[in-house]
């Protein structure tokens, strides 16, 4: 039952954004403002080439971030190729699989042991929430939408009774499992490189922010950094409800919704949606390619990695 209440959640809330994108795709959708888009993006190759290289600095913190919380004895290759073979597996599959990749590649470096690389994993995406969460917070206020103090206060206390109730519903054997988990992640929270690992997942979040930036501001000169982050922030943590593979139409309705409540027209905002989206679908692909080149796996261990998701030893 713990785990239900969770997918419950994550479904429903799914669920009503796939509609919205189905419904903004029925009466929004417009090719040759798409095209158009498109186009305009291509004939601005500095703009677009910033956005690869922004894009790329985000993931290279990443794996930094991950090298000094863990073993900076491994060679970062083994880190980027980690976060590089997750961003291609979420993109490929309809669940993140990709995140069970990214463990089994510092699992196998670490002789087959699981508990850091899951723990260490999880404690960088509660980190990358954190930071999410706070820039829709900031930014929401900054931009001039109303974000009210109990609103607040309710979704910290939901987010800890889901926590919880989580626990309560364990069997004590799986209780111990996670109680071994959480002093796993506490080791990790007080190494001494944690607060710089902070910092430069903020860093990371603000460099990805080039991506939506790039598309949008060619369409509106208005357009500032500040919406760009924002809206980032939104839409990549949507991916909590991911129900296609890399968040298909759960992006594209949070962002197109994110970017008509700065200034932009529906048609306008879907297609950015669609642009900005498609932009990460081929960087997933090319970042694949380029996992599988500095750190090659035979497709028995991928298959073993992704039936392996989630455990710990």
């Amino acid at each position: 039952m713990g785990k239900k209440i969770p997918q419950l959640v994550k479904w429903t809330v799914g669920l009503l954004l796939v509609i919205l994108f189905i419904f903004l795709l029925l009466n929004e959708f417009n090719l040759s403002m798409v095209t158009s888009f498109s186009l305009n993006l291509l004939d601005h190759p500095v703009w677009f080439l910033t956005m690869i290289s922004g894009y790329t600095a985000s993931f290279l913190l990443r794996g930094w971030c991950w090298q000094l919380l863990v073993d900076q004895k491994i060679k970062f290759r083994v880190y980027i190729s980690g976060i590089f073979y997750s961003l291609f597996f979420n993109h490929l599959l309809p669940f993140k699989g990709g995140e069970a990749v990214r463990m089994g590649v510092l699992a196998q470096e670490q002789q087959g042991k699981w508990g850091t690389a899951v723990q260490s994993v999880v404690l960088l995406r509660i980190v990358d929430l954190f930071w999410l969460g706070l820039f829709a917070i900031v930014g929401a206020a900054l931009i001039g939408i109303s974000v009210h103090l109990h609103f607040l206060i309710g979704s910290v206390f939901v987010l800890v009774a889901s926590g919880l109730l989580v626990i309560l519903f364990l069997k004590k054997s799986k209780f111990r499992s996670a109680l071994k988990q959480l002093l796993t992640l506490r080791d990790l929270m007080i190494s001494p490189n944690f607060p710089f690992v902070l910092v430069l997942s903020c860093i990371s979040w603000i460099a990805e922010g080039v991506v939506v930036f790039g598309v949008a501001s060619l369409s509106e000169s208005t357009f500032t950094y500040l919406n760009a982050m924002w809206i980032t922030a939104l839409s990549v943590g949507a991916g909590v409800f991911q129900l296609a593979p890399g968040g298909f139409a759960t992006y594209e309705s949070v962002m197109s919704f994110s970017l008509n409540q700065v200034g932009f027209g529906w048609e306008e905002a879907l297609s950015i949606a669609l642009i900005t989206h498609a932009f990460k679908y081929l960087y997933s692909f090319a970042a694949g390619v380029v996992a599988f080149y500095l750190y090659p796996l035979q497709f028995r261990k991928l298959k073993t990695f992704l039936t392996k998701k989630g455990e710990t030893s």
